[in-house]
């Protein structure tokens, strides 16, 4: 009889230590999610496109060109049969071909805009040479 007293008094503290525990948590819980205080920030609403800009209302200077291209023309002289290349200064190549010896080599290429400058590569020599009005001119040894 006292070994039934003893485990049914032993089984109520385990209940109530597990209640206590439980409350603890529980308290602790409401503390912390009470503690956590957000500002809430009213933002403005986005506007649409059509009141940021539109292009009609667009200021831009009539000298402007909107290419991202431009053509130039080349002339090279050579006196090897060689492989030229122009590439960009990023080493990117332009344009590629077999040239003549001892003769002009004309040709159109197509480069961007904002290139100022191209490197030339023949039979090993290589030159940088600024675009100049659309043209570039150079002879190789």
């Amino acid at each position: 009889m006292y070994i039934c007293i003893g485990i049914v008094l032993w089984t109520n503290m385990l209940k109530i230590i597990k209640m206590k525990k439980l409350a603890i948590v529980f308290v602790a819980s409401l503390l912390i999610f009470a503690g956590c205080k957000k500002n809430l920030e009213v933002m403005e609403p986005t506007p649409s496109p059509a009141q940021v800009t539109e292009m009609a209302n667009m200021q831009v200077n009539p000298e402007f060109d909107w290419k991202t291209v431009k053509t130039v023309q080349v002339s090279i002289l050579s006196n090897a049969n060689a492989v030229l290349y122009i590439k960009a200064s990023d080493g990117s190549a332009y344009y590629k071909a077999l040239i003549p010896s001892g003769k002009i080599y004309y040709v159109e290429i197509t480069i961007p805009s904002h290139a100022k400058d191209v490197t030339l590569e023949l039979a090993g020599q290589h030159a940088t040479v600024p675009v100049e009005n659309g043209k570039i001119n150079y002879m190789f040894d």
